[in-house]
């Protein structure tokens, strides 16, 4: 769905770290308008059960962190994710 409304397919596809879900790895995906970061991914359950994962769509301006680290800089890229989601 966000691909349709934005006509482009995600700039990155990333597998999530463990330390950002309990269970099976899933798929973060990072779109950026010229204003915005939007992230498709898992999110932690602060809740009661914390062993849940929701998935959770985030926009944040892009003003609130630093550019996108490369492809191969697999820790910089979730280091991004988590500043982007977690603002």
């Amino acid at each position: 769905m966000v691909t349709d409304h934005l006509g482009a397919p995600p700039e990155r596809t990333v597998l999530s770290s463990s330390a950002m879900v309990a269970g099976p790895a899933l798929t973060n995906r990072v779109w950026r308008t010229p204003t915005h970061a939007l992230i498709l991914g898992p999110a932690a359950d602060n809740g009661p059960y914390g062993y849940l994962t929701h998935l959770q769509l985030s926009c944040t301006p892009l003003s609130c962190g630093p550019e996108l680290p490369s492809a191969d800089d697999e820790d910089g890229l979730d280091d991004w994710i988590a500043t982007h989601i977690d603002w």
